[in-house]
């Protein structure tokens, strides 16, 4: 009988404070109002984190700040404006768009799939020394193994790395369903 009510007591308490919390959410606190649009504190701090991020110089300060606040309000401000003028409906806005979508996409995909051939790509000791003689052969000024071992390692796990990012992209290409229409070509 204890455990029934203890059961019951702490349901009650875990419904009211789930209650609690809903009553309680913080509305998120507005830096700036720009036009109607409000630029909050917590997407502030997101793009000041990710341009310090980018910007390895930039110094935090009060003024910097100040400064980085200003130019996103100019910004905002360029955006409306641009949207008035209803240029974000155009056609060569929606194809530059587009491209700049395709090549992140691109890229993105080509880092992911990079990163994994990375992580399954080395280089021999065989294959460095064979390099070496190769390269003795014809330079006979190369300095000793020891010396270049490090330059001839990183050389050739590049060149494997590139080998096997084009054999994954003519993969994908072979298995594709392309049609050519070569009278138009």
């Amino acid at each position: 009988m204890r455990k029934k009510w203890f059961y019951l007591v702490l349901l009650l308490l875990l419904v009211g404070f789930s209650g609690c919390k809903r009553e309680h959410e913080e509305k998120p606190e507005i830096l700036a109002r720009i036009n109607g649009y409000n630029l909050t504190l917590d997407e502030f701090q997101k793009q000041l984190a990710s341009e310090m991020e980018m910007d390895k110089e930039f110094k935090l300060t009060r003024d910097a700040r100040k400064a980085f606040l200003n130019e996103l309000i100019k910004k905002e401000i360029l955006i409306q404006e641009a949207r008035k003028l209803k240029l974000d409906t155009r056609e060569a806005f929606r194809r530059a768009i587009e491209r700049y979508w395709e090549s992140t996409l691109i890229r993105d995909l080509l880092t992911l799939k990079a990163k994994d051939i990375a992580g399954k790509t080395y280089v021999s000791e065989e294959e460095i020394e064979a390099r070496y003689k190769a390269m003795k052969a014809g330079d006979k000024t190369l300095p000793p193994l020891n010396d270049v071992r490090e330059e001839i390692k990183k050389k050739l796990k590049e060149e494997k790395k590139t080998a096997l990012l084009e054999k994954w992209i003519n993969n994908l290409k072979k298995k594709a369903d392309i049609k050519i229409n070569e009278k138009l070509l």
